[in-house]
């Protein structure tokens, strides 16, 4: 295959995160599908998900392209943790306090990768690509605005949710520096074999350890496919070919998105406020992905796609 056919195959990093984006956006109604507890679907998601990836991590075996030396695979290992973080964290949060508030503290994530990520990594930061991370968390604060409460109570499920926001924040910026010699296969499947570790020792030290049912398998199996391997593993694929920034502001597109298909499946009618916030918020993205000087993604790092 020339190299001019390949550049033609391989898609555009905006066009693929915007793909990645709406496919986490399944993620509630999945996980509310499943109704089990959070660190069963945690473990169960990834550790499919690690599985139906291990066809394309033999073949990064055969390219050289899996993690070598103590450095890189302490750093692979260092991301899974803080990827299990960011999922139990997060899920834990909404216990104590309300979906709101949870929602905007783990969103907090563009403002943490924005200054590490130029400091750390010494990528340069567009105008027009700042102008729609500001916008998008102007739409997530107002998305938030209606439903916020603050209590004693709800205290320690904020620090949760910002503590989720902080991990998903060292995730990505990890993987951005460690994605520049790895593929995308394989380092997300030594990713989501370490969450799914994490996720079931967190299930056996809570006593909620137990064997999944059918329907619990089955939304499982969706979250492995459609939101793990078409979302995270698409934004894992997008930190080669893009400052991390935008990766960290298209997560926000999440809560618009999963309010949308919530509407359309579960026939869930959003607020005036989350509708308005949408808005701004897709409009925040529209004006981040669509950054003119985007590299385009190198086709043998398209794993998956090949």
């Amino acid at each position: 295959m020339s190299a001019a056919v390949a550049r033609s195959r391989t898609p555009s990093p905006g066009w693929a995160l915007v793909a990645a984006t709406v496919a986490v956006s399944f993620s509630a109604i999945l996980i509310k599908t499943a109704g089990d507890d959070a660190a069963t679907i945690v473990w169960l998601r990834m550790g499919m998900a690690a599985v139906l990836l291990a066809p394309w991590v033999v073949r990064d075996a055969a390219r050289g392209a899996l993690p070598q030396g103590l450095t890189q695979i302490g750093l692979v290992l260092v991301s899974g943790v803080f990827l299990a973080g960011h999922f139990l964290l997060w899920t834990a949060s909404l216990k104590y306090t309300s979906i709101a508030a949870s929602v905007l503290l783990v969103s907090l994530h563009p403002l943490i990768v924005t200054p590490l990520g130029k400091r750390l990594l010494g990528e340069g930061l567009s105008r027009r690509m700042l102008a729609g991370g500001g916008l998008a968390v102007i739409g997530t604060l107002v998305t938030c605005a209606g439903d916020l409460r603050v209590d004693s109570s709800a205290f320690g499920g904020d620090l949760l949710a910002l503590a989720g926001g902080l991990c998903l924040a060292g995730y990505l910026l990890i993987g951005r520096t460690v994605r520049a010699n790895l593929g995308v296969a394989g380092y997300s499947a030594m990713v989501y074999t370490v969450v799914c570790i994490i996720a079931a020792l967190t299930a056996v030290a809570g006593g909620v350890a137990h064997f999944p049912s059918p329907r619990v398998a089955l939304a499982c199996l969706g979250l492995a496919v459609v939101c793990t391997i078409g979302g995270h593993t698409v934004f894992n694929w997008a930190l080669r070919h893009v400052p991390v920034l935008l990766v960290s502001i298209s997560f926000l597109g999440e809560p618009p998105l999963t309010a949308l298909l919530a509407l359309l499946i579960l026939a869930s009618v959003p607020s005036l406020a989350t509708v308005l916030g949408g808005v701004l918020i897709l409009a925040g993205l529209a004006l981040a992905l669509i950054e003119p000087g985007s590299r385009p993604g190198r086709p043998a790092d398209l794993a998956i796609a090949q």
